[in-house]
């Protein structure tokens, strides 16, 4: 028998719970090169309905635990900051980060959660940390997340074997992508936050104008300021470079797409001058248009 096949332990302790612990043995084995990324839920589980749910680790742990709360309430603390957590918050705890957390005693939390180890968690890490977001996160259509949760469990359910721990691994992937991707500080309101998709929208229907950032904070109704702010913590890109960056992706489809001179596929951008459009599309696609046309694609 596969040894990665044998050795599972399910542990109980609330009712419906579903858990999952990976032995060390396995962890260690599936992260020296076995799998094709370095990542690997070395503990994930479903804890419903969780009354008296606490945990307490002065000392942290060597992984990323990422908690999602879809129903009750709960809390964590890091140090002396403690911090709500309601339904659609995610909780992110960084390795040998010291943290305590619990289920609210009148209205006990229900939680997906996993513990993930390997060095692809620096790519986490350094998402997270361009967005300059706060331990407690909000990502919208949070229950499009339960999907990844759940196929972690069931595959590493049924064993251990390297197709199974792949499977599980890549899921854990895309999960800590779409996190690092949509999180928002859940400390931003509701209406503030929808405004941000709405901008975007406006620079998509412009893309071929030239536009300022007053010009797209006017568009959702916020201060310039406040809208600069708000738009680098959503995407991580100032509102102006993130434009350009749209602005380029079409140019970019209209290079692939047709045969259209430089100069006309730069002026229907936006750009009057071919040669500036030329070094910002170098800047972001790291060639010229002239290159990135001669690449071969699909």
């Amino acid at each position: 028998m596969d040894p990665f096949d044998s050795g599972r332990r399910v542990a109980e302790g609330f009712p419906k719970q579903r858990m999952v612990v990976l032995p060390r043995p396995v962890v260690d084995r599936a992260l020296r090169g076995l799998l094709p990324l370095q990542l690997v839920p070395s503990e994930i589980g479903y804890f419903p309905d969780a009354a008296n749910h606490y945990c307490d680790r002065p000392q942290g742990t060597l992984q990323y635990i990422v908690i999602l709360c879809v129903r009750g309430q709960g809390w964590v603390k890091f140090g002396r900051q403690s911090y709500d957590v309601l339904p659609g918050n995610l909780v992110i705890i960084l390795p040998n980060q010291t943290h305590s957390y619990g289920s609210n005693p009148e209205h006990p939390w229900t939680i997906h959660w996993c513990h993930a180890a390997g060095s692809a968690t620096r790519y986490f890490t350094d998402m997270l940390g361009r967005r300059d977001v706060l331990p407690i996160l909000h990502v919208g259509g949070y229950l499009n997340l339960i999907p990844l949760f759940e196929a972690m469990v069931d595959e590493l359910l049924l064993g251990y074997s390297v197709n199974h721990l792949t499977v599980a691994s890549m899921a854990l992937g895309h999960l800590l992508a779409l996190i690092a991707a949509g999180g928002q500080s859940a400390q931003v309101d509701q209406i503030s936050r929808n405004r941000i998709p709405q901008a975007i929208d406006y620079m998509k229907s412009r893309w071929q104008k030239t536009l300022t950032v007053p010009d797209i904070a006017r568009s959702c109704n916020l201060s310039t300021s406040h809208f600069t702010t708000l738009f680098k913590k959503f995407t991580g890109y100032s509102p102006l470079d993130y434009f350009l960056r749209l602005k380029m992706q079409r140019a970019a489809e209209m290079l692939d797409t047709t045969t259209r001179p430089l100069k006309e596929i730069a002026a229907d951008a936006g750009f009057s001058d071919p040669l500036y459009f030329s070094r910002v599309f170098h800047r972001i696609y790291k060639m010229s248009p002239s290159e990135y046309r001669l690449t071969a694609k699909g």
